[in-house]
């Protein structure tokens, strides 16, 4: 088999010979004659590339990658911590056309009057994310725990649910394929 080098060289050689090709084009038919002599110095053009890249680039990445080879450093993956993990998620709640983002472990007061609605989780992939109000049921005839977009009102909340004794702080679940990530409290207020 023929080595990057051999091929280097039949190109050089088909160089030589294009430019005399295209020398007696131009001694017959000028017009021809430069045409030929463009597409010879286009091609020259690409075997120099091809000798810039077998002769200087080639060794210079095998040499690297004898480095790499022996300095391969393995990283060992980290679960992050929760606590990390929860600075950056944010339920988005849409209160009155109003948008509100909340972080997890934080408290957010509504008045009872007023209904909202959790429309997006930030900050994490949707993929096997639930989103689940303790004491609220989106949809009475399958109870799956993802609240994300239903209207919530106090009047909707199942009072023995509540955090408290007054029945007015309830928790939202935050989870990710079953696992719960941090949660989010509703104090609701007059």
């Amino acid at each position: 088999m023929i080595n990057e080098i051999g091929i280097g060289l039949i190109l050089l050689s088909l160089i030589f010979l294009m430019f005399f090709l295209s020398y007696v084009l131009f001694i017959i038919k000028k017009k021809k004659g430069i045409i030929s002599i463009f597409i010879s110095l286009l091609f020259t053009f690409f075997v120099g590339y091809y000798f810039y890249i077998i002769l200087y680039i080639k060794p210079v990445i095998k040499k690297f990658e004898k480095y790499a080879e022996n300095e391969k450093v393995l990283i060992k993956p980290q679960l992050e911590k929760e606590n990390k993990k929860n600075l950056e998620i944010l339920l988005v709640f849409n209160i009155n056309g109003n948008i509100v983002k909340v972080g997890l472990d934080d408290e957010i007061e509504i008045k009872n009057n007023t209904r909202f609605k959790i429309t997006d989780v930030e900050g994490i992939d949707k993929d096997g994310l639930k989103v689940n109000i303790i004491g609220f049921i989106g949809n009475p005839k399958f109870n799956d725990g993802q609240d994300l977009g239903y209207y919530v009102s106090y009047k909707d909340m199942m009072k023995n649910k509540a955090k408290d004794e007054k029945n007015k702080r309830y928790e939202i679940e935050v989870k990710k394929e079953n696992r719960k990530i941090g949660s989010v409290y509703i104090k609701f207020v007059e």
